[in-house]
């Protein structure tokens, strides 16, 4: 009962948090956007997938920003739905989902929310958060906060990918084995080659050195096991690594 009064106040507040599926109807593929490095690292494959041009690398720098991109993006036959939306709309479209370690995914977001010189979002200053957390701190008030009410840059994928009790995605892709993981979702499409623009992806563009190193810290890699437990069971179980 509480799940559902919440949900649906939690809607006024944050119309789109459940929008994480783009629906390309022209490839029959959705993408579930999970995490933002992988969003940026496929940028140039989604905006194809969209019906653009190929992305120059000029353009590329320029679309860097969630913002722009996204921007750039809508502007092509793409469609930002729910699950509940997605299954209606398109029951037999492939759902792709591109997940990533929860301890980089975590250090990404510190380094977004905390380390950047930019204002805290209301979120987090209304949850208090700080500018000078340290990444014990940080990670010490994110294993508080239920999936039910986290932000999306760190509520958990399995949350995020469920559906009625169900995983949507037909298939789950990791984000660190990109390159294998970029031809598993070119295949999924109806798209005949990668794009001519270089596609690469390294945690290293994302999160600093050091704040990798600080994340790796024997008590913040179990306290972050602990609260994602559900994605490294799903995702990052020695079963699903073997496959």
């Amino acid at each position: 009962m509480f799940s559902r009064v919440y949900t649906i106040f939690d809607r006024r507040r944050r119309p789109l948090r459940n929008h994480v599926y783009l629906a390309f109807p022209d490839h029959d593929v959705a993408y579930a956007r999970l995490t933002e490095p992988a969003f940026h690292a496929l940028c140039p494959v989604l905006h194809l997938l969209a019906g653009h041009a190929e992305i120059s690398p000029k353009d590329q720098r320029h679309y860097k920003t969630s913002e722009n991109s996204e921007r750039f993006l809508f502007h092509g036959n793409v469609e930002l739905l729910t699950a509940r939306e997605l299954k209606r709309r398109y029951p037999k479209m492939k759902i792709v989902a591109w997940v990533q370690d929860p301890l980089e995914r975590l250090a990404y977001c510190y380094e977004k929310v905390i380390l950047a010189d930019t204002p805290l979002p209301s979120y987090y200053s209304d949850r208090h958060f700080h500018k000078d957390m340290s990444p014990h701190e940080f990670v010490s008030h994110v294993e508080l906060i239920s999936d039910l009410e986290a932000d999306n840059l760190f509520r958990s994928q399995a949350s995020t990918l469920t559906y009625k009790g169900a995983l949507t995605a037909d298939i789950v892709l990791r984000l660190e084995h990109y390159e294998q993981s970029l031809d598993r979702f070119l295949s999924q499409s109806s798209l005949k080659a990668k794009p001519k623009s270089g596609l690469r992806y390294r945690i290293s563009d994302y999160v600093s050195p050091s704040t990798l190193r600080s994340f790796k810290d024997d008590w913040l890699s179990n306290k972050l096991r602990q609260r994602y437990k559900s994605d490294y069971d799903l995702f990052y179980s020695q079963e699903v690594a073997q496959a």
